[in-house]
């Protein structure tokens, strides 16, 4: 199978230049200079595939065992400094942990102790101790079990910085992983363990330093102790094997802690095995003299007398309903949290008849509590970041996008709340707030491409820069309030009176809009023919009456039929209702790129006519006849160059999306430039040879989508369609090389949301300039090398295609925006303004994300963001004041 997959790629080279040589064989006859183009062709594409094929075919050098010891110190230090912010910004640390005890469990749901070699048991509160006593087992496996917020996940973190702190020679790197998002039908553990150190710490993909798929190399050499939490967050039907998976693989790993709810492990180990040689501990609850002492630690001193109420009751009744509730870890610091203020009073707890009432009370109280809305400071020992924070959002507002967040990862079935994936809690709307500016701009791009091409013989550099600009803006901001006003994505319309309103409201909105820039869109026309007519040129031209108000009328009933054609979409697709695709999948970027094609085209086709009209009217015919000369002809030429225009839009999306320069998904990616630069030199081979494949073929198929003059032999705009595909093959090539390169991280820095989410602007604005510069660098060619004039007809035709700066600036632009909005970046930008206008998150999800998180409300996970306490996040989607009111509308709008 491995010798196989080596061999594949060569084969795919040999077959693809047989091809071609056979195309050279059939063109010799043809002529001598078509040959020698032909061959030069042939000899590009030969070299570029046999480079791809060896580096495809190139094996994975070995990681030596220096670099594997320098992976694992940089992934330990990483873990380390993660958990360490992660334990004191949840009051872990401060200034010492509840006193949890843990008992032995190893009766109840663990393996024989004569395989597990000792029975373990220990203190929360001296986890060094605990710590010890777990490297004394034999076999370093532990499984701790306690029921809803008794504190395993507190313990896995205390242990994973205590393991670091003071680590032995040696020994593994503890990583803690949350569990859920694991599925054990389709993936082993050990590899979902080393894809996830891969995503979450990108400084192992530094080859240079680790070599190649270190993350994989250090779980497969055991040089990582998984910390899993959460093994009953896994659906119940999968639980019976992702046990079987964990057995088979610390079988051949060794060490692990696994935590989980007791009641589901004990049903599970009941139906199935337990975990092999592993020591079980059970949470036991916190006692009321323990409660009290770690509560007389942490309150300020000036608080001690409003609390002495709830330290009398833990005293005087600890089978009480107080100490019961307060036995569980979570419920002391919901306590702690919700009466941390001066205006509160924790005297509240006593009033409670039983634990069940108090930790509902505790748990809605949460958000009221720690997002507060007042300016003033109310508890000045609280840090400047958690007042400010606090302060930034409503605690309606907060508790609305809290409950949000809960249910949409709960739909998603994971813990991880990853701002590249909100875009999956709507469906997808082609009129969204970004995307109908994107389209209304590729339309505006194409009808200023073809302009700039017309203008550039009657106007100095300056007017037709100016002139182009205009064009675009106009037609760009009137197409996006056709888009924004016809296609709508509700399911249902408004009837009577309201749909009357409605549809003078956006008839309104859209003659404010399109009116004033039908008037700049005549002037410009007339400004244009009025240059014509003055030129030096031979052909006779005047100026007809009234050309501008023609012009822009002309205009404006392309606007109109345009939102014609939006309504008639947004007809169809609610009748058809096609399944909800991610912008990243392969058939939804290809019905993306058609259709950005089709309205770069239209938006072509309508300048043209535009500017062609007021040239070639009839002089001395009526004002209001707008007839040509000869329409047939006229048109024929017209949509002879916006189809060529299309086609080479076609053939430089289509070589981008076939090379993935966006990375091929709507995982964030990020670029770094100081990666060493013999990598570079490796990646260049194989990726300009894959851009010849994709190119050379694409440059063909433009032969036969565009339309050319019929004295042009077929063969010649094969052979010069091809080398243009060849050009733009292997620009696009290096640019993948150079991105691919630049997607390696250099330093040991652990990735956050925020990290990621820069990293994936700037790789969004790194493709707006690699779709911009091979069109300015085919034009500075064209420029220099005067291909216009040149002998060869093909050239001579391509080269006239594109001549102008403008033109080549619009179909780069248009390439770089269609690029763009298959992004991360983008698809986050515009689901954060759809969920802002349906009240459900803020403008900036993450912003709002990063301030839980300093309240302890989230935690911070690497690149995603987690619910501190499930029981929390399973209250806040079941509590009716946080699903219904201004969320449930805003469901409906959204």
């Amino acid at each position: 199978m491995m010798r196989s997959r080596a061999r594949w790629p060569w084969a795919v080279g040999v077959v693809a230049v047989m091809a071609l040589a056979t195309v050279v064989a059939v063109v010799i006859g043809a002529n001598a200079e078509t040959a020698a183009a032909s061959m030069s062709v042939l000899i590009s594409a030969t070299v570029g595939l046999f480079s791809w094929s060896y580096h495809r075919s190139r094996p994975a050098t070995p990681a030596t065992r220096t670099e594997l010891d320098q992976a694992a110190e940089a992934l330990a230090a990483m873990v380390r400094r993660q958990w360490t912010e992660e334990a004191a910004a949840q009051g872990l640390l401060d200034p010492h942990p509840l006193a949890v005890r843990w008992r032995s469990g190893q009766t109840e749901a663990g393996d024989h102790v004569r395989m597990v070699g000792r029975t373990l048991s220990g203190r929360s509160d001296d986890i060094r101790a605990f710590a010890a006593a777990y490297r004394a087992l034999p076999r370093r496996r532990l499984v701790v079990l306690g029921d809803p917020g008794a504190g395993k996940t507190a313990l896995a973190i205390l242990l994973v910085t205590e393991l670091l702190r003071y680590p032995e020679p040696g020994e593994p790197v503890p990583v803690l992983l949350d569990l859920a998002p694991w599925n054990p039908r389709r993936e082993p553990l050990l590899d979902w363990i080393a894809r996830r150190i891969h995503e979450d710490y990108p400084a192992l993909r530094n080859d240079e330093t680790y070599g190649r798929s270190a993350a994989r190399k250090l779980v497969a050499e055991g040089r990582v102790l998984p910390v899993l939490d959460g093994l009953d967050e896994l659906p119940a039907e999968l639980r019976p094997r992702a046990l079987t998976a964990l057995n088979h693989a610390i079988a051949v790993h060794g060490p692990l802690i696994l935590t989980s709810r007791r009641s589901e492990y004990h049903r599970l180990v009941a139906d199935a095995d337990v975990v092999t040689a592993a020591a079980v501990v059970v949470a036991a609850p916190v006692e009321a003299a323990d409660v009290a002492d770690y509560l007389r630690s942490v309150v300020p001193p000036r608080r001690i007398a409003a609390w002495q109420p709830v330290l009398d009751d833990l005293t005087r009744r600890p089978d009480g309903p107080v100490a019961q509730a307060l036995s569980v870890p979570l419920n002391v610091w919901l306590a702690r949290t919700v009466y941390a203020s001066p205006a509160s009073d924790p005297t509240e707890l006593t009033h409670h008849p039983d634990a069940e009432s108090l930790q509902h009370h505790l748990l809605d109280a949460l958000v009221p509590a720690v997002f507060s809305a007042e300016t003033v400071p109310l508890d000045p020992a609280v840090p400047d970041a958690r007042r400010t924070a606090a302060a930034r959002w409503s605690p309606d507002d907060a508790r609305t996008a809290l409950s949000f967040l809960a249910s949409h990862i709960k739909r998603q079935g994971t813990d991880d709340i990853a701002w590249w994936e909100l875009h999956r809690a709507l469906p997808q709307d082609p009129a969204g707030p970004l995307s109908a500016p994107v389209a209304g701009a590729v339309i505006g791009l194409g009808a200023a491409c073809m302009a700039g091409d017309h203008f550039h013989w009657a106007l100095s550099p300056l007017a037709r820069f100016g002139c182009f600009v205009v064009i675009t803006l106009c037609t760009a901001v009137a197409a996006t309030a056709m888009i924004r006003l016809s296609f709508t994505g509700r399911d249902g319309e408004a009837s009577g009176a309201g749909a009357v309103r409605d549809m003078l409201r956006r008839v309104g909105t859209g003659c404010a809009v399109v009116l004033p820039a039908a008037v700049v869109m005549g002037m410009v026309l007339e400004y244009w023919a009025e240059a014509v007519e003055r030129a030096d040129t031979d052909i006779e031209v005047t100026v007809p009456p009234y050309t501008g108000i023609k012009a822009g009328l002309a205009w404006a009933v392309f606007m109109v039929l345009l939102a014609l054609g939006a309504l008639c979409a947004g007809a169809v697709r609610r009748r058809l209702r096609p399944r909800s695709r991610g912008p990243g999948e392969r058939g939804a970027q290809v019905r993306r790129i058609l259709l950005f094609v089709c309205l770069f085209w239209v938006g072509a086709e309508a300048a043209g006519l535009l500017v062609y009209m007021p040239l070639r009217q009839v002089i001395g015919r009526p004002v209001t006849d707008v007839s040509f000369l000869t329409p047939s002809e006229d048109v024929a030429f017209i949509s002879r160059r916006a189809t060529f225009r299309a086609g080479v839009f076609l053939l430089i999306t289509g070589v981008m999306a076939g090379l993935n320069l966006s990375g091929g998904s709507l995982r964030p990616t990020r670029l770094d430039v100081r990666a060493p630069a013999r990598i570079l030199g490796a990646l260049i081979p194989g990726c300009v040879g894959r851009g010849l494949l994709i190119g050379v073929p694409l440059g063909v198929v433009l032969c036969f989508v565009s339309t050319w003059e019929a004295w042009v032999p077929l063969w010649t705009r094969t052979v010069a369609c091809g080398a243009f595909g060849a050009f733009f093959g292997i620009l696009f090539g290096l640019a993948l090389a150079v991105l691919r390169w630049a997607r390696v991280p250099a330093d040991l820095e652990q990735e956050t949301p925020q990290s990621t989410l820069r990293g994936e602007r700037t790789a969004a604005a790194a493709l707006m300039g690699v779709a911009l510069v091979p069109p300015l660098l085919k034009w500075f060619i064209t420029l220099e090398g005067q291909l216009p004039s040149s002998d060869v007809p093909g050239v001579a035709v391509v080269a006239h295609g594109l001549e102008t700066f403008e033109a080549n600036v619009a179909i780069g632009l248009a390439a770089g925006l269609l690029a763009v909005s298959g992004t991360a970046y983008f698809a986050y930008r515009e689901t954060g303004l759809r969920l802002a206008a349906a009240r459900r998150l803020p403008r900036h999800p993450l912003s709002f994300m990063e301030d839980a998180r300093s309240l302890s409300v989230l935690r911070r996970v690497g690149p995603v963001y987690q619910f501190c306490h499930a029981e929390f996040q399973d209250r806040i989607v079941t509590d009716p004041a946080a699903v219904g009111g201004v969320a449930r509308t805003g469901a409906v709008r959204a």
